[in-house]
């Protein structure tokens, strides 16, 4: 009887291990599943990177500098000259966390080829005007539209997604490569790279309508734009590009320069305090949305003193001193939040390369931050007690023109269509 109550007692523990191993195992996936999915990016965030060049009327494209892919919203934006230029910046920074070449998940060119979605070209000339740009899409048409046909036949989609391109060639600077296809694919990979399916269709439609405006901009000017094209693109999003493929935007019958980032900072910038050339249609425009829905409004980062002390003698050559506290000082502000001028250690510019540069809150995002804020639309405040700066910034990117996230959010919220968006976005421009 003793020896058959121990065989009980000892099943009886061996049954509580066991449940507690399990539910420990249990307990523990399943907080950390929670962790990860409160740290995780919204699923409204735009993954793209927004427009990275802009042509000033002095303005030359160099087509053989090498784009650098950034996985982040705000990139490439021109330098910090008076006379902006073509928009590549390539800090060492930005490349540390590039996938490795041999990364299995990386396409290569092979790969774009065989899926007959572009045709990459290895000896580009971009045309000198609009009508040999013309001539040249005519010449390069019978290719481009065996390319569409053998992606068609090639393609796995259930969804008969009728082609309403009409074989127009559109040009394009994808990660440093310059690439051609038929408008359809090019702006569907464009839109699907810049904010998926998941947005409201009417905000989805205005950013194909935008980018296709902006890429033609480009190539009726001779130049490439760098853009980023994503492969897989969703029939959702292909079926929406395509139900406004040819519409673009223009102001007094020309088309636009349709610049857009992720997000704005309550107002967007005007094109004059971010790049130096004012044009009628980019101007600073109020988005309350953004400020009340945008996930990207009042993100904050914090950097050690000693972390701010370096970049800021590697970018500018000032050694700060003294009281961190006295170091940033922001002076004044333009549209809305975004920071027009700022002193470091009661410098209000320095010289790089023979240039003075004036310090900016582009100037700070870009050279001396790395573009490790999201926006030039910042404030900055200093703890003592942790050593720390705490910089706050609303918006994403370059906040010209069209904001990814308002559209959105006027379109579900407000119930405004694509072509409201994109008139409310250009001011004075128009849809046709």
């Amino acid at each position: 009887m003793k020896h058959l109550s121990l065989v009980k007692l000892f099943t009886a523990l061996a049954v509580i291990n066991v449940y507690i191993f399990v539910f420990n195992v249990v307990g523990t996936v399943s907080e950390t599943a929670q962790t990860e999915e409160n740290v995780s990016s919204p699923a409204d965030e735009p993954q793209g990177t927004g427009t990275q060049d802009f042509i000033t009327s002095d303005n030359t494209v160099d087509t053989t500098t090498a784009a650098v892919k950034i996985e982040t919203l705000s990139f490439g934006t021109p330098s910090m000259s008076n006379s902006p230029v073509y928009a590549i910046y390539q800090p060492s920074e930005l490349v540390q966390n590039m996938p490795d070449d041999d990364d299995p998940e990386e396409q290569d060119d092979t790969d774009i080829r065989d899926k007959g979605i572009i045709e990459i070209i290895d000896d580009y000339v971009p045309p000198e005007t609009s009508s040999s740009s013309s001539s040249s899409s005519s010449s390069s048409s019978s290719s481009s539209s065996s390319s569409s046909s053998s992606s068609s036949s090639s393609s796995s989609s259930a969804i008969d997604i009728p082609d309403n391109s009409d074989d127009e060639i559109l040009t394009v600077n994808d990660y440093g490569t310059v690439v051609s296809g038929n408008s359809l694919d090019i702006i569907s990979g464009i839109v699907a790279n810049e904010i998926g399916g998941s947005f409201a269709p009417e905000a989805i439609k205005a950013q194909a309508v935008a980018a296709y405006t902006y890429v033609k901009y480009f190539n009726e000017h001779g130049q490439t734009p760098s853009v980023i094209l994503k492969d897989d693109v969703p029939d959702s999003v292909r079926v929406l590009v395509n139900s406004v493929l040819g519409e673009a935007v223009y102001y007094d019958g020309e088309l636009i320069q349709a610049v857009y980032s992720a997000s704005s900072a309550g107002h967007t910038a005007s094109s004059v305090n971010v790049w130096g050339t004012n044009l009628p249609y980019l101007q600073s425009v109020y988005c309350e949305l953004d400020a009340q829905y945008d996930p990207n409004y009042g993100r904050t980062t914090t950097f050690s003193s000693s972390d701010m002390k370096s970049r800021i003698y590697n970018a500018t050559g000032i050694s700060p001193d003294g009281n961190p506290a006295d170091w940033l000082v922001i002076d004044g502000y333009v549209d809305g939040k975004y920071v027009s001028s700022m002193s470091i250690c009661g410098n209000h510019n320095y010289v790089s390369d023979g240039n003075t540069i004036n310090i900016t809150g582009r100037v700070f995002r870009e050279k001396i931050m790395n573009f490790d804020i999201r926006s030039n639309a910042f404030d900055i405040s200093y703890d003592p007690s942790s050593d720390e700066f705490t910089i706050v910034t609303y918006g994403y990117g370059h906040g010209v023109g069209l904001s990814q996230n308002g559209a959105n959010n006027l379109a579900r919220y407000w119930g405004w269509d694509y072509r409201q968006i994109l008139e409310f976005y250009y001011t004075g421009a128009y849809v046709a």
